[in-house]
């Protein structure tokens, strides 16, 4: 049985949390009060972090690596395209995406960080365009990968009038059974 060390307002914890969901994995989820770390948690990771994956004898910690793990272990349905330079592609985004998370935690600690905020959202918009996905023409790890950062976007003031493209990315990911308990839980914080 897997096991997920989670918090659950960490957005890398629901990265995982969307894969596992999309896949229907059986899983059972240890909660970790970030505030209050568990000795465990750094003896699992010893950057004493959620999320971490344990399945048997295996400890996976970082969300990317579990979420990669998990496509592997269960194929089907795939959440990475079958040729190898959509593969590149989803993974790229992924990686770079820290960009946009830098920007968004700059944001949450100042309002002036804003301006950089909008910035990678408008990079975002643009890989949008017209697609209804971040790669190809389905569900794929990046966007799993990305969206919990801008799911909370809305809660934290952020107006996306401007990124049409990505606010309907949002609106048509949060309405995907695997993202409704995700997108509801953001309503309650």
């Amino acid at each position: 049985m897997i096991r997920l060390y989670n918090a659950q307002r960490c957005p890398y914890c629901v990265r995982v949390r969307l894969v596992l969901a999309e896949k229907r994995i059986p899983h059972e989820v240890v909660e970790i009060d970030l505030s209050d770390r568990p000795p465990i948690l750094r003896t699992l990771n010893p950057r004493n972090r959620v999320p971490v994956l344990l399945e048997g004898d295996l400890v996976l910690p970082e969300s990317a690596v579990i979420n990669e793990y998990l496509e592997e272990r269960v194929p089907d349905p795939p959440l990475l395209p079958s040729d190898p330079v959509g593969r590149a592609q989803v993974r790229r985004i992924v990686e770079v995406f820290e960009d946009f998370t830098d920007a968004y935690y700059a944001f949450r600690r100042s309002p002036e960080a804003l301006p950089e905020l909008r910035e990678q959202l408008g990079s975002l918009e643009e890989r949008l365009g017209d697609r209804d996905h971040l790669v190809g023409g389905s569900l794929t790890l990046a966007d799993a990968g990305c969206w919990p950062w801008l799911a909370r976007l809305a809660g934290m003031g952020v107006d996306l009038g401007d990124f049409p493209a990505v606010a309907g990315w949002v609106e048509r990911l949060a309405a995907r059974p695997a993202f409704v308990a995700e997108a509801q839980a953001l309503v309650v914080r």
